[in-house]
């Protein structure tokens, strides 16, 4: 620090060794030369006149008459008179006769307060007013004029009346030439704005960049500082001050110098605390801080208080505000001793701002003035901002180290979660099964307590299965490695499955789950997994809470979105559970702990990836409704379905797009001569086209169709279908909707139904089976996988028809004793009375024997003619016994005789209507067999005039006869047909009957 100010000492006064200086108030010029030398600083002894402002005349009176005082310029006239007041100073120039008519300037720097420039006699410039009113302002400024050749005078006129500490002409006054005047006026103004916006600018930055670093108050203190030394440099030099608030007082003025210059010192040593604490003392520090505070303090009262502290005032406050750039200049230099990070920095900082404080103080205390342009506050201000520049790229790549660690750690986390989540799954699956088995063990029944402790049990290891399962979508998600396929979903059918999921699960909970999705609503745009996947978990969400009520789901168009809320009547969410049910595992205490769980936070991310939204609105005890926002897709439904639902993609950039169209007619019917008919269901085309070509090679006839609607309709037309491959997730009818439907007329054997679905969770695969599915098929699926499962389910079906087959034989080839018995007797008693009839009966006894043996019964197709010379053997038979009781006629279309038909398919019929519609009335009756073709069947029906049956009993007929095992009393015969009906073309015996009206029993056989 010494070595600086010697150097700097030094250089000041080498540069005004050479200068000329004024002696006995005359500044001798003629030797100096303004083109090559420059100006000139009129320093030295000039006359003085104290307490009057004497005019150009009268000084040269004054001068003679009584003799001058004599006075060093620059300085202050302390040491002379009053520092109020006011007086003249008087300087005699002599210029060589070659610099004469030339223009010529003065700059000023300081005249305290108020000064006015007089040369020849004439007034060439003035600041504020020294004469009454008085105007303080120590303002600089500049004069140009003209001289005269030899002797010119100029008389100076000061004026102070509010400053104590200091008055008179504090700085040089510039002469030269007018032009070299101008440049110092715009050179020290260029470098104040400069030096002004600079400290300010710099300011700003490290004052917003706190904002940003709140934990780092070191950055609001250098920030204060750069902005309160620009404030301070707006009034020192040029005072540029005055450039925008040119009426400022000057009470006013130098407060706002004084205070800036006091806390510019605080918030140095503020920096340096909270910079470089460990090379600032506590006490020391704090005891400067509270001076500083004493002095603003001081600064900030009013005028009268601080000036009353005499000359010495002005010491004090440039001492302090000179300290904090000495003690700076200490504290960087014993950072950079023990090689703190940018210690260059700091050594070079240290230098200027040693550098920075000895001018200041020589600007206050002394005259020196230097020709070069200070550059010590902008190397001081380059190197802190190095620093700290250092200190954030350091900082910066220690949290890019960090943040590689953590993310490293976060992996290995997640890979913890993922494989400690896998290794769950299956001892919890066993503790629920294990638990289910025991509650549904007979043999060993428990307790009720027993059973409810076990139902506690496996509820919560089902709960743990499922946040197993949340674990590894948030592992997933966090990853990036989950991604979306956005097609356009149809909301009520996503819905209508889930709740029809919980309903079952939670039949025992007195809670009703209501579906208020209007059928028209437009399809939204989302990826139909998830989508699936966040009804779900808002469902199973609003389950937790609710004991008892209703939970309803609702949905409405919102311009360019869908709206889906769903509102239970549970113990609603507190404002702080509220504002924490996206954060996963946030646990709330209380009486009763509850954790938020991962269903919520899971949602909201998937949304998220799908430009979706999620609200949650809830008071304690009053319910909870959550509201999910998402987009609409291009095509919208009214009604029934008609179109395919247009599918589309993900853009680089996260952008929906539409996909390329692709569609055909559906039904869609393939040719060829296939041994099976697989009707396969799906709303996406894609997948059709991509079953049918995995499943026609395996010898099947294939009829796809894209919805529900088409397919009950392929089901009710009588076609023979061996297997349905479902997609679970519909728009109209879901899958597990039409498989309730198809359950109603045909049992798991006699149409297996493969349930396909891009669903995941286990309560979808049970929703499935419920719903009465064979199996259940997760999308995407493996070709192979498909195949085996679609050819299992049918050689099920086959084994299902050979056994019927197998069954029909075996019972038409019992013949009933009773029956046999009859048409003995009947052939005994003939042979008495009519030989030739007992003959044909014979006859008759032996081909419907042979009839009924016959090996072809096993076949599943015989001529019509073959089955209807069967009937005709058995009703001769029956006609023999009960004469003119039993009337048979027969209603044959053409071109029948041979259509093929299942054996033994109408001459059960037959017997049935004989013995039970019409045997038990005495007067006997009509039997009508009639055989006709129609567009695209062939008609059999068997009409009696018997006894009939009430509604009721036909009712029960109708459905013992889809009953499993059993004959009695309705006979294995009819049941045996309507099996076979079933299995070869998917029809059913046809039933009509009144009371006392008869009965008509009708089988239609599809055309092949």
């Amino acid at each position: 620090m010494a070595v600086t100010y010697v150097l700097l000492l030094k250089l000041f006064t080498s540069e005004e060794s050479g200068a000329p200086s004024a002696k006995r108030g005359v500044l001798d010029l003629t030797e100096w030369s303004f083109a090559g030398d420059g100006p000139v600083m009129l320093q030295g002894e000039w006359e003085f006149y104290p307490g009057e402002l004497v005019d150009p005349g009268a000084a040269a009176q004054a001068a003679t008459a009584s003799g001058p005082e004599w006075i060093d310029v620059p300085g202050t006239w302390l040491h002379r008179m009053n520092a109020i007041g006011r007086a003249t100073y008087r300087l005699r120039i002599e210029l060589d006769g070659r610099e004469a008519n030339r223009t010529f300037g003065l700059k000023t720097s300081s005249i305290q307060l108020a000064g006015r420039i007089v040369v020849n006699g004439e007034v060439v410039g003035e600041n504020g007013s020294v004469d009454k009113p008085y105007v303080g302002k120590n303002k600089p400024f500049v004069s140009y004029f003209r001289l005269r050749p030899g002797t010119n005078e100029i008389l100076v006129h000061a004026a102070n009346l509010e400053f104590p500490p200091s008055s008179g002409i504090k700085q040089h006054i510039a002469f030269g030439y007018s032009s070299d005047i101008a440049g110092l006026r715009d050179q020290g103004i260029a470098y104040d704005w400069i030096s002004f916006t600079s400290f300010l600018i710099m300011g700003l930055y490290f004052i917003g960049l706190y904002t940003q670093r709140r934990e780092d108050f070191s950055l609001l203190a250098f920030g204060s500082f750069c902005v309160l030394i620009a404030v301070y440099t707006s009034t020192s030099g040029e005072r540029i001050i005055y450039s925008l608030f040119d009426g400022m007082p000057f009470w006013l003025f130098v407060r706002v110098q004084l205070m800036s210059a006091v806390a510019a010192g605080v918030s140095m040593l503020l920096y340096l605390l909270f910079a470089f604490r460990p090379y600032c003392p506590q006490r020391f520090a704090y005891a400067s801080l509270g001076a500083g505070a004493t002095l603003f303090l001081i600064a900030a009262g009013p005028l009268t208080g601080f000036l009353e502290l005499g000359p010495n005032t002005l010491i004090l406050f440039t001492g302090y505000a000179t300290f904090p750039l000495v003690y700076g200049t200490y504290v960087f230099v014993s950072a950079a001793l023990d090689k703190v990070e940018g210690s260059v920095y700091l050594v070079v900082a240290a230098l200027a701002l040693n550098g920075y404080a000895l001018l200041q103080n020589l600007k206050v205390y002394t005259a020196l003035e230097h020709s070069f342009i200070p550059f010590e506050p902008f190397l001081f201000l380059l190197m802190i901002a190095l620093l700290m520049s250092l200190r954030f790229s350091n900082a910066f790549r220690k949290v890019e180290e960090l943040t590689g660690s953590l993310i490293k750690m976060d992996e290995l986390k997640d890979d913890f979660l993922a494989r400690t989540s896998h290794e769950f799954k299956t001892p919890l699956h066993g503790v629920m099964n294990i638990a289910q088995s025991m509650l549904d063990d007979e043999n060993e029944p428990l307790t009720a307590g027993q059973q409810g402790k076990l139902r506690l049990l496996a509820g919560i290891a089902g709960r743990l299965t499922q946040l197993v399962y949340d674990i590894l979508d948030l592992s997933k998600l966090k990853q990036g490695q989950l991604t979306v396929q956005p097609v356009a979903v149809d909301v009520r059918s996503a819905v209508e499955v889930n709740l029809r999921i919980y309903s079952y699960l939670l039949k025992d909970k007195r809670i009703d789950f209501v579906n208020r999705v209007p059928g028209e609503l437009p399809f939204a745009l989302a990826d139909e997994v998830r989508f699936n996947q966040i009804i779900g978990n808002l469902i199973d969400n609003a389950v937790k809470y609710t004991e008892q009520g209703s939970i309803e789901v609702s949905a409405e168009a919102r311009e360019d979105r869908i709206a889906i809320s769903v509102k239970d009547t549970g113990t609603g969410m507190s404002e702080e559970r509220r504002r924490a049910a996206f954060e996963p595992f946030v646990s709330f205490g209380g009486r009763e702990a509850h954790s938020v769980g991962l269903g919520l936070p899971i949602v909201r991310q998937l949304l998220e990836l799908q430009n979706g939204d999620i609200s949650i609105a809830s008071r304690e005890g009053e319910g909870t409704e959550v509201t999910v926002l998402l987009p609409t897709a291009d095509s919208a439904r009214t009604g029934k379905p008609s179109a395919e639902p247009q599918g589309v993609g993900v853009s680089p950039g996260g952008k929906l797009h539409p996909m390329e169209d692709y569609s055909f007619k559906t039904p869609f019917y393939s040719d060829g001569p296939g041994h099976h008919t697989v009707l396969i269901v799906d709303d996406h085309f894609p997948n059709l086209t991509i079953m049918m070509d995995a499943i026609r090679p395996l010898g099947c006839d294939v009829i796809a169709v894209k919805n529900g609607y088409e397919a009950l309709e392929q089901i009710g037309s009588n076609r023979a279908i061996d297997l349905v491959v479902l997609d679970l997730m519909m728009p109209g009818l879901s899958g597990t909707e039409v498989c309730q439907t198809i359950r109603r007329s045909f049992t798991l054997l006699e149409l297996p139904v493969l349930m396909v679905t891009a669903a995941f969770q286990a309560q979808d695969k049970l929703a499935a089976f419920v719903a009465g599915a064979n199996d259940f098929l997760p999308k995407p699926f493996d070709l192979a996988e498909l195949k085996a499962r679609v050819k299992c389910l049918l050689d099920m079906k086959q084994s299902l028809g050979t056994a019927i087959e197998m069954e029909m034989a075996f019972l038409q080839s019992q013949i009933k004793p009773h029956f046999l018995y009859n048409v003995l007797n009947s052939i005994v008693a003939l042979s008495y009375t009519n030989l030739e009839s007992s003959r044909k009966l014979t006859t008759d006894l032996a081909d419907y024997l042979r009839g009924s043996f016959r090996f072809s019964n096993t076949h599943r197709r015989v001529p019509f003619r073959q089955e209807l010379e069967f009937v005709r053997t058995y009703v001769s038979i029956e006609q023999a016994r009960f004469k003119e009781r039993l009337r048979m006629e027969y209603e044959i279309g053409d071109k029948l005789s041979e259509i093929g038909v299942p054996p033994l398919l109408l001459q059960p019929l037959v017997e049935n209507a004989i013995r039970h519609g019409i045997g038990g009335r005495i007067e006997g009756g009509a039997v009508k067999l009639t055989a006709k073709e129609t567009q695209g069947a062939y008609v059999f029906s068997v009409e009696d005039d018997g006894c009939g049956m009430t509604e009721e009993a036909l009712e029960e007929l109708k459905g013992r006869l889809n009953e499993q095992g059993g004959e009695a009393p309705l006979g294995v015969g009819l049941r045996n047909i309507h099996k076979r009906l079933k299995y070869e073309y998917g029809s059913e015996l046809r039933l009509e009957s009144a009371p006392d009206a008869g009965t008509t029993v009708t089988v239609v056989i599809p055309k092949q």
